[in-house]
């Protein structure tokens, strides 16, 4: 019989085997459950934090975020209007603006910098090592050299080197050279004005400062965002000076001509119309071009450095130099002594025969007379006459004169550099102090401030503001603004002026000491003034420096222009009528027939003047011991004959030689030397070895010699 089967039954401990595993299975799925949650939360909070940030950053932030990104990426280009004219009274043109190129380098392109280098030095006159500076100084951007010559920038740009480029810049341009260039002053690379009208009107001129804006990428490419706005929107205005250019021609030729004939160091030059007291020349020797001042200023440094003694070309000097004026100061003591009613012209003072004792000092007279009149005074330049009438007014009322006149304060001219000169206090005044004054020492003036002085005479008593500035105009040429004639004050009444005017008239005659200024188509009232220079190291006066003017008003009887004349060290014969005076003859001639001024005599009269001072100055022919009735002596100085000076002389041959040295010749030989034309002696008026009296006037021919010759270049130097 079959065994019967029977089923195993698990055991107990089989099943909580089981139990466990299911419970565990459980445990893992809730787990991960639980994870998920956990991760889908954090991924949640996450999400909204980057929502919440985004929409804080664009809602709140987004218009600091938008303007950091446009400094990052875009930027604003400055650009510099176009600077005003300068022009003249007629409206022609001094000064003005041209755009050039400028070489700059991008060093981050520039792969071989010696190379590059030592290309560029040689195409634009550069030390090469400068320029390798500027390659290797990191960066991407340096200048090299800016406002180029054409052919400098095409030398470069036909170069093609990597690296090295171009941009456009206005650069300031002065298309008569040299002329009026003290006064006109100079610009700086970054348009703005360093001297003269340029610096003082500099923010009319300049005009306003236009945007532009362009975006730059990462790739170091610029692309324009707008278009470039219109530069003549904010055009800067134009000055109209009252300077004539065609007197400033004339005085600047001439003063250069004494400059190089008297060797002198320097020389100024002043033309101001009396009514109005606008300037109409203002003129230095040595010139000044502001087209290539840092040249010029290089070649005063290094002149300097060489121990020579240098004039600097580019200052204003005649409105910034003070001198002392000397004998000039004449004509204001007289005035004073008129106005005052103490003397007559026809009065008779005692000038002790040219010398006149106080405590230890002697003053002396260049012409010994015992008595003369007052007009005679101012005829023969006395001092010990001027002396007495100052003496007459005493400290306090001469020294309220002089205030008057302007002197001791600024003109106002409105020109940066107005100096106010020197004059002390009277209660300073000793009593010798009181008696140089009088006679133009320890007092220091500006020459514009002593002939505006002048003027006032000419402008019956009338001190007038003196003006170089005639009107402003904006970039369409419509004025905005005219300076007009202005009043200072009366100083003396019209009556003493008129005196002062008949005094002056006299110093001009055969026997004057301003006798050279003579014309004989109008009347010229005038004086000279011969000034000895202060010694700055030894103290007092020094012995071999002399200061040479000529001050004058044409014509006389109704002033149209007054004009002063300054020769800095003239050598040999160094008198303001000798040196001066010749000047002002040329330069007044010239511009009162260019004013269209009528002579004041008809053709015969004229004529017969003429030939009457000629006669009397042959007649007079006064011997050598005489001669200070001619020139003007400073204080202190007695005229006589030098023992080692020849009785007369023989005219040395000039043919072939530079103005420089046929001037030097000329001294050599006691001539004065009158300069006719530039480059190198073709005549001379007189033939040489033609015996001559010592210091007589002699032309000398000058031409330029062709290109193949040898060029005259010596006597176009400028400075000394």
């Amino acid at each position: 019989m079959a065994k019967k089967m029977t089923r195993r039954q698990p055991s107990r401990s089989n099943k909580k085997v089981k139990t466990r595993q299911e419970n565990t299975a459980i445990d893992l799925e809730e787990l991960q459950l639980r994870r998920m949650g956990l991760m889908a939360g954090t991924l949640g909070l996450c999400m909204l934090s980057i929502v919440g940030t985004c929409v804080y950053l664009q809602g709140c932030e987004g218009a600091a975020f938008k303007s950091e990104a446009e400094r990052n990426y875009q930027r604003k280009m400055r650009l510099d209007t176009q600077r005003g004219d300068i022009m003249d009274r007629n409206r022609e043109v001094l000064a003005t603006s041209v755009e050039v190129d400028t070489i700059y380098a991008n060093p981050s392109e520039v792969d071989e910098p010696v190379e590059v280098a030592a290309e560029l030095a040689a195409a634009l006159d550069l030390d090469a090592e400068m320029v390798l500076r500027s390659l290797t100084s990191g960066g991407q951007f340096r200048y090299i050299k800016r406002q180029v010559t054409a052919d400098e920038s095409a030398k470069v740009m036909a170069l093609k080197l990597p690296g090295i480029r171009t941009l456009r810049e206005a650069k300031r341009f002065y298309p008569k050279k040299e002329m009026a260039g003290q006064l006109l002053g100079v610009v700086g690379f970054d348009s703005r004005g360093r001297e003269g009208i340029e610096a003082t009107f500099d923010e009319s001129l300049r005009g306003g400062q236009l945007e532009a804006r362009y975006h730059r990428n990462a790739y170091q490419r610029y692309a324009m965002l707008e278009g470039l706005p219109p530069i003549e929107s904010e055009a800067g205005h134009s000055l109209q000076l009252t300077i004539d250019e065609k007197i400033q021609a004339v005085m600047e030729r001439e003063l250069e001509r004494v400059a190089l004939s008297s060797l002198a160091i320097s020389a100024m030059g002043v033309v101001m119309d009396v009514q109005t007291g606008e300037v109409l020349a203002l003129a230095h020797y040595p010139r000044f071009n502001p087209n290539r001042y840092r040249s010029e200023i290089a070649q005063d440094n290094s002149a300097m450095k060489a121990g020579k003694r240098v004039v600097h070309r580019y200052r204003n000097r005649v409105i910034a130099d003070q001198f002392e004026p000397g004998s000039t100061m004449k004509m204001f003591t007289l005035a004073a002594g008129l106005e005052e009613g103490l003397v007559g012209l026809d009065d008779i003072i005692d000038t002790e025969n040219g010398r006149y004792r106080m405590g230890r000092k002697t003053i002396h007279n260049a012409h010994r007379y015992k008595k003369l009149s007052v007009e005679e005074i101012i005829k023969y330049s006395s001092n010990i006459g001027c002396i007495k009438i100052a003496q007459m007014l005493g400290r306090e009322r001469l020294h309220g004169y002089l205030r008057e006149f302007g002197f001791g304060s600024r003109t106002r001219v409105g020109v940066v550099g107005d100096a106010s000169g020197t004059l002390h206090p009277p209660k300073n005044w000793a009593e010798i102090t009181l008696a140089n004054v009088a006679f133009g020492q320890g007092v220091a003036v500006t020459a514009l401030q002593l002939l505006s002085a002048a003027s006032a005479i000419g402008n019956g008593g009338l001190l007038m503001r003196p003006r170089i500035l005639k009107a402003e105009r904006d970039s369409q040429g419509r004025i905005l603004r005219e300076w007009k004639p202005e009043i200072v004050r009366r100083v003396v009444s019209v009556t003493t002026a008129q005196q002062v005017l008949k005094a002056l008239t006299r110093v001009v005659e055969h026997d004057g000491t301003g006798s050279k200024a003579w014309l004989y188509d109008y009347d010229v009232a005038g004086k000279t003034g011969t000034a000895q220079k202060p010694d700055n190291i030894a103290g007092g006066y020094a012995e071999d420096r002399w200061i040479a003017t000529f001050m004058g008003l044409v014509p006389s009887k109704r002033p149209r222009i007054a004009m002063l004349v300054v020769v800095d060290e003239p050598q040999g014969l160094h008198y303001g009528g000798a040196v001066a005076a010749p000047v002002f003859q040329k330069v007044a001639s010239w511009t009162l027939q260019y004013l269209g001024v009528a002579p004041t005599y008809g053709k015969r009269e004229r004529l017969r003047r003429k030939k009457r001072q000629l006669r009397k100055r042959k007649r007079s022919n006064p011997p050598r011991e005489a001669e200070g009735a001619f020139y003007d002596y400073p204080a202190g100085r007695m005229p006589g004959v030098n023992p080692m000076e020849p009785l007369s002389i023989e005219v040395p041959d000039f043919s072939g030689l530079s103005i420089r040295d046929a001037a030097e010749l000329a001294q050599q030989h006691n001539l004065i030397l009158d300069i006719s034309g530039r480059g190198r002696a073709a005549g001379q008026a007189v033939p040489s070895g033609t015996p001559l009296d010592p210091w007589s006037r002699i032309t000398v021919y000058f031409r330029e010699l062709s290109r193949d010759g040898d060029q005259a270049s010596e006597e176009l130097e400028v400075g000394p």
